[in-house]
């Protein structure tokens, strides 16, 4: 008998994570025809996993929970059968459609990965104790304080108003797309005098530059002044084509970069990651067999290694970095992003249309997820790509 294909879970000990499993099994086995596997330590689960292909590994006591969680992610290979291949997908990673099976026809050997949402030097403050995370905030939070002074928006405070906001720009990007009725939008905006009246919700009132909701109150307003009052008091400078500010290093003002992780790398393991601004992969997903045994191994050593490392925080993808570069896979084949789509709820740019569906680039392109990465804010319900997530099993 062939063995079948297999995907596989991994929690260990925090009932949260137990929760996000169930939620998350339930789309699997709803979606999915391939054999479901969940690898944990009973001894450590105080909640039930709703499930009934269970392989059970002690872990060593001295690890943690978090740190046994990767343990066991990192040595999957030494506790399934991998004749066939194996899908490790995170807790928090959602099936959406039936697509999600054909994730296994994808398998470049030794390992397949999909990319991450940042690349190294972004993802490197979250991978290392260095402390840029904490100097990009100490600016950002100057940056904060002129932005309560000088843009009228942060004045805002009721979510309602906040939400319609978000609605109205929305509203533009979608229409900025069909030409044709975006024309027809402008064509009626320089023909009507005081107030523009976009629909029955928004009116925008051009004496006074300030976009209103239907009962007057205001949603949004015109701010192209107050860049230059921030820009004339501080460092901070306004980037219009990107639409970000930019700090005295000349990188985006909320975003911390550094190399400590590759400087790391090389002082504890030897290796040289000479592209700086690599697309690291997200560990979130990822396949293997029974050609990744080599792979795996130096990736779980590297692990154990830097649980003990003052320097390197308790995470699995630093090391993934190193020993991706140690076997020379930095160009290695990923995963399309429609097997990972990261949603995370802190990137504005992450949308959801109920007719278009999700993009990354304000709908300049779409993208048709199999798997949803719900990288923060999971079972939000004020989330427009979580009520996404739980109108699929609906459909």
């Amino acid at each position: 008998m062939t063995p079948e294909n297999t995907f596989v879970f991994v929690v260990c000990g925090d009932d949260e994570h137990i929760d996000t499993l169930n939620f998350s099994i339930r789309y699997l086995k709803h979606f999915s025809q391939q054999r479901i596997v969940v690898v944990t330590d009973l001894k450590r689960n105080n909640k039930t996993i709703n499930h009934d292909q269970i392989i059970n590994v002690d872990t060593p006591a001295w690890l943690n929970h978090h740190q046994a969680s990767i343990y066991l992610k990192t040595s999957l290979h030494k506790h399934l059968d991998t004749a066939q291949t194996c899908c490790y997908i995170d807790t928090d990673v959602i099936a959406v459609n039936r697509d999600v099976d054909k994730i296994f026809d994808l398998y470049v050997p030794p390992v397949t990965f999909a990319p991450d949402h940042c690349a190294l030097r972004e993802f490197s403050p979250y991978a290392v104790n260095c402390s840029c995370n904490e100097t990009k905030r100490n600016k950002y939070r100057q940056l904060d304080i002129l932005q309560e002074k000088h843009n009228p928006n942060t004045g805002i405070k009721d979510p309602f108003l906040q939400d319609k906001a978000k609605q109205l720009i929305k509203t533009f990007y979608l229409q900025k797309r069909k030409l044709l009725s975006y024309s027809i939008l402008m064509t009626r905006y320089f023909s009507s005098l005081r107030y523009f009246h976009l629909n029955q919700e928004f009116y925008y009132d051009k004496k006074k530059k300030i976009w209103h909701y239907a009962d007057g109150r205001p949603v949004l307003y015109s701010i192209s002044g107050y860049y230059r009052k921030i820009e004339k008091e501080s460092f901070f400078r306004w980037n219009k084509r990107r639409q970000i500010w930019f700090d005295d290093t000349d990188e985006n003002a909320y975003i911390a970069y550094c190399d400590h992780l590759a400087e790391e790398i090389h002082k504890k393991f030897g290796t040289t990651v000479t592209n700086k601004d690599w697309q690291h992969w997200n560990g979130g997903v990822f396949l293997f067999n029974n050609e990744s045994q080599a792979f795996l191994d130096a990736w779980h050593h590297k692990t154990l290694q830097i649980f003990e490392e003052p320097a390197w925080k308790t995470r699995d993808q630093g090391t993934l970095v190193s020993t991706a570069w140690e076997f020379g896979l930095q160009n290695h084949k990923r995963l399309p992003q429609e097997f990972n789509f990261i949603a995370d709820y802190y990137k504005q740019n992450i949308t959801f249309d109920r007719d278009k569906g999700f993009s990354t680039d304000k709908f300049k392109s779409l993208i048709k997820p199999s798997f949803i990465h719900v990288y923060h804010e999971f079972g939000r319900s004020d989330w427009d790509v979580w009520q996404a997530i739980e109108g699929m099993m609906k459909r």
